[in-house]
């Protein structure tokens, strides 16, 4: 069998791709194809309705129509971490154009933000449908830069998308698909790696076969015996659905030893 090298991808920073969250980044969202990503990761046949749509003194960034149901989609579109004041335009736009589902989507969520879309999805009496969605940008080598989706919160009923589709990816354990309370409990302490498999409800072997890596390294680097490489600490974080860098870019390397193919801690 021929052996090929393997790369793994990098983080790119949204900031050097869209200058502007309105004069860039939303047009770019409202593109058929982007928006057709988009709804794959959430299991929505999205359509584009309108774009700053007026919702009293307020504009909305996108309105959509989900071809599924006929329902209202509402995009509150964040070129950055949560903050109260998309999460307030969202909830505004929602009851302004009677909404039947509202998609937050911005590069960082802060976990009470999150927890917060969990309890609004738990609020029966709104007849609301909310998603928190995270997107991260990545290129391996010279190729293109991809997009991935990552839904964060989703309304208890979610079935998640359809598996095989594009952007398919699990559900992750805070998606509010699990009892009441659980995206209101505070975040598991220890190293963020450890955090982040837990929540998703991953193994060491699941997490190192996604990054390309033995079950050895990633199990070293969670534990802190070993730091991994920024292109080791990039693969984790790709196979974690991690925000760019949220791991850091110092440390060691996780050898390959050639005859077995596995991976033992060294330093540099």
């Amino acid at each position: 069998m021929e052996n090929r090298p393997v790369g793994h991808p990098d983080p790119v920073d949204p900031a050097t791709v869209w200058n502007s969250e309105p004069g860039d980044f939303v047009p770019w969202l409202m593109q058929p194809a982007n928006l057709k990503r988009l709804g794959n990761a959430l299991g929505l046949d999205l359509e584009a309705v309108a774009r700053e749509a007026p919702v009293g003194r307020f504009r909305a960034d996108i309105v959509c129509r989900d071809r599924h149901t006929d329902g209202t989609v509402v995009i509150e579109a964040q070129l950055g971490t949560s903050d109260h004041s998309h999460l307030g335009q969202l909830l505004t736009y929602a009851e302004g154009l009677e909404a039947h589902v509202v998609i937050w989507l911005g590069t960082k969520f802060h976990d009470e933000h999150r927890a917060a879309v969990g309890r609004l999805n738990r609020s029966r009496d709104l007849g609301l449908r909310c998603f928190a969605v995270a997107f991260d940008l990545w290129r391996m080598d010279d190729s293109r830069i991809a997009v991935q989706f990552t839904v964060l919160a989703a309304p208890r009923d979610w079935p998640g998308p359809a598996a095989g589709t594009p952007g398919h990816r699990p559900a992750p354990a805070e998606a509010d698909t699990a009892p009441a309370g659980v995206a209101d409990r505070p975040p598991l302490a220890g190293n963020p790696i450890r955090i982040r498999r837990l929540e998703r409800g991953l193994s060491l072997k699941q997490v190192a076969r996604a990054a390309g890596l033995s079950p050895a390294c990633v199990a070293h680097i969670e534990t802190g015996r070993n730091k991994g490489t920024p292109k080791t600490l990039a693969a984790i974080e790709y196979a974690l659905n991690m925000p760019p860098g949220a791991l850091g870019r110092d440390g060691q390397q996780c050898a390959t030893e050639p005859e077995t193919g596995k991976r033992r801690a060294t330093k540099k």
